[in-house]
Parts: C-alpha cells; sequence; structure tokens
C-alpha cells in the first residue's frame, strides 16, 4: 500500500482457496488457505463525493454492498476517509469459491485506511456480517490481509492465533464447475446454525474436519503431498454426506479429476452449492481446462 501521485492511494489484495478445513472457521476451527495470484486492486482519489466504479464486476450492487459496507464501517469506529473516487479493477471470478468478496473487501479498506493488515481482516469480517449479512467465518479476510507467498496459513479461528508453513513443491488448479451461487442465496446460514448443534450431521462434518486439518498440518510438514491429497479426497465426501452442501456435478468433478496421473488431491472448493474443484498436483503437471493458482507473476499478499 502506498502513494502513487499525491492525493492517490493504491491497494491491492489477493484471492485464496483453502487446502482444508472447510466450513469449521465459523465453528472456531483451523483452516489452512493459501493467497492466489489473482487479486483485487483499488485506486482511491479523495474528492468531494464517493464515486465507485469497476469494468470487472457485474452490473448490479451484491458487489457494491461490500465496498459500501466497508466504508461504513470506518465511519462508524472513527476512522472515516475522505469521499472520493474508487477504481477498481479485479482478476478474481466471482461467485465460485475464490473469496473475490473478501479481496474487495481487503483492497478498499486497505485503499482508504492506515490500518494494518490484521486490523483491516477484523474489521472486514465484521463489514461481511453487520453489513452484507452473510455470517462468515475470518478465514477470507485474515488470509487475504495477512498471507505469505509460498505458504500455508494455519489459522485457529478459534482464538485469531496463526502460522505458516512452506508448501512443498506442487501445483494447484481450480476446475469451475460453471455453477454461480451467491452465499446469501443458499442454506448457508441454515447449516452454520445446525453446526453448532454438537449432535447433528453438520456438527459431526466439523469434528471430523477438524481432525484431518490436525493431520494435514503434520504431513505438510514433513513434506508429505501424497497423504495430504488423501485427506482431500475425504472432505468432500463429509462435505456431500454431513455437511449437505455439495451439488452432484460437483462430486463427479471430484471424481473424474481423481482419475487423472499426477493428481494427489481433489475436492469442492468454497463454502458449497456451486464453485468448482481444487486439485493438488505433482509438480510440473499441466491440467488441461483448469485454471492453474500458482504462477511465478504472482504476488499472493496484501501490497
Amino acid at each position: 500500500m502506498g502513494d502513487v501521485a499525491e492525493g492517490t492511494r493504491v491497494a491491492s489484495a489477493p484471492g485464496r482457496v483453502n487446502l482444508l478445513g472447510e466450513h469449521v472457521d465459523h465453528q472456531g476451527g483451523t483452516v489452512l488457505p493459501i493467497a492466489i495470484h489473482m487479486r483485487t486492486t483499488v485506486e482511491y482519489t479523495p474528492g468531494d463525493a464517493w464515486q465507485i466504479s469497476s469494468e470487472d464486476h457485474e452490473p448490479g450492487d451484491a458487489w457494491m454492498r461490500h465496498v459500501e459496507g466497508v466504508i461504513e464501517l470506518l465511519e462508524e469506529t472513527g476512522t472515516a476517509p475522505a469521499p472520493g473516487r474508487l477504481q477498481i479493477r479485479s482478476t478474481i471470478p466471482e461467485r465460485v469459491g475464490l473469496a473475490s468478496s473478501a479481496a474487495l473487501q481487503v483492497a478498499v479498506a486497505g485503499a482508504v485506511s492506515d490500518l494494518p493488515p490484521w486490523d483491516l481482516a477484523l474489521l472486514c469480517q465484521r463489514a461481511e456480517n453487520e453489513k452484507v449479512g452473510v455470517p462468515c467465518g475470518l478465514m477470507d479476510q485474515a488470509t487475504s490481509a495477512c498471507a505469505i507467498q509460498g505458504n500455508v496459513m494455519a489459522l485457529d479461528c478459534g482464538s485469531s492465533a496463526f502460522f505458516h508453513l512452506p508448501l512443498p513443491a506442487c501445483e494447484l488448479y481450480f476446475f469451475p464447475s460453471g455453477i454461480e451461487r451467491s452465499l446469501s442465496e443458499t442454506p448457508y446460514a441454515e447449516r452454520l446454525a445446525e453446526a453448532a448443534q454438537p449432535d447433528s450431521a453438520a456438527a459431526r462434518h466439523v469434528a471430523t474436519e477438524r481432525l484431518r486439518v490436525a493431520e494435514g498440518i503434520a504431513l505438510l510438514d514433513a513434506g508429505d503431498l501424497a497423504g495430504f491429497g488423501q485427506l482431500m479426497y475425504a472432505s468432500p465426501a463429509s462435505l456431500r454426506d454431513d455437511y449437505r452442501c455439495s451439488r452432484p456435478e460437483i462430486d463427479n468433478m471430484v471424481e473424474g479429476l481423481a482419475a487423472v496421473s499426477g493428481v494427489l488431491g481433489a475436492r469442492m472448493m468454497g463454502a458449497g452449492w456451486g464453485g468448482g474443484v481444487l486439485v493438488l498436483a505433482d509438480a510440473g503437471e499441466q491440467l488441461d481446462g483448469g485454471i492453474r493458482l500458482l504462477t511465478d507473476d504472482g504476488l499472493y499478499r496484501l501490497e
């Protein structure tokens, strides 16, 4: 972050994928996200009134609400920015599970305020919860604001403690399903409430996913990507059967990708009911039809 011209500020924040730990963040569990090379950039120039524009977001007010929510919360917390022009650019596809909204929020907050990264993440999560109305956990915003290039972020969403694990040489690919969704239009909030009930199927998913994350941290630390990939295969089965947030199209994609040579693991990506599939593959593998997520030109951090 910084001035690029007198009075003008630019901030840029990455999207993310979550290697393991789906739907445990809002229950205080640990997640294993990593930032990707696709990102959202916001240029802020002070002026007489707010003017917000983006050529990369779909028409309508859904994405705009994320921008307005951050500004409103900054005003309410006593760090109100001066009105001005926000020009937004993004290379993160929307509504596919790559945390485009969190990157947008973090980039906006970074452009119009001087909050440090962790405080940016906390404010943006509040904006998502209170202003947008999605009761999400902290994972997306924390990853977008606090990622370290080449490292997996092990984030304890209960205590907000985190540390970074080097990611062994590999390839990560995202295969979009073509099924777009907005969390506010899915049973996301309903399933979240169910997960808080100890004897529910959703709670069973949370409990088993926590165990997979703990084992996954040990495997990453040992450089065992093949073992980690097996945990990735176990996660979508639990998301399908216990958390009930998958779709047959996604399940079929996981099954098909698992049969591809060089693939170590595959699982549903994002909160569910659409999105796509994340694939872990051997270093150097080229998978047709997917989006390569770790590239040489990526920054993978807040700037």
